[in-house]
């Protein structure tokens, strides 16, 4: 079997890790929203002023947990979809859909990191204007997250192809 290989356990360990990661990246990116918009309200409501930073720092914080939230999702299969199809075909042809589907999204992940990588580099000069830090690094989540949705996107159509080989070796053992 193939789930047995060393080789294939360290790419699903690996893959582990660096999704809890930016699990945790994104908690923090959702503490840091949170907070810069009870900032933004509590100044509006008690000072009668609001801190310049705090809604630029909140849209931030929201672009980037965006982009790492949907590479996550790509991971484990659990974006927004349509099960009908699931349950009407067969499993190599739901297997086909599912590789399919994973090429779409590892391909729109290469998109994403080409064409942010030329949005980043042209955009890096100026700074957004209340929270001081280059506008490239905010196009710059287009580039991080379309990597981790490719890679997180071949790593499922990875552990799709084993359990499908190995399901399929276990039928073909059996009398």
């Amino acid at each position: 079997m193939l789930q047995d290989k060393r080789w294939y356990q360290a790419v699903i360990k690996i893959s582990d890790i660096y999704n809890s990661i930016v699990n945790l990246v994104c908690v923090l990116l959702l503490t840091a929203q949170a907070v810069s918009i009870l900032v933004m309200v509590a100044g509006r409501y008690f000072f009668h002023k609001v801190p310049a930073w705090s809604e630029q720092f909140a849209l931030f914080c929201m672009i980037w947990f965006a982009m790492f939230s949907i590479a996550l999702a790509v991971r484990d299969d659990s974006h927004v979809k349509m099960e009908v199809i699931d349950t009407v075909v067969s499993p190599r042809a739901l297997l086909a859909f599912k590789l399919f589907g994973n090429l779409c999204t590892a391909f729109f992940g290469l998109v994403m990191v080409v064409f942010g990588m030329k949005l980043s580099e042209m955009t890096w000069g100026t700074k957004l204007s209340a929270f001081r830090v280059p506008s490239g690094l905010q196009y710059f989540s287009a580039v991080a997250g379309g990597f981790f949705m490719i890679t997180n996107a071949v790593v499922y159509c990875m552990e799709m192809l084993v359990k499908y080989h190995d399901s399929a070796e276990g039928r073909e053992g059996q009398p």
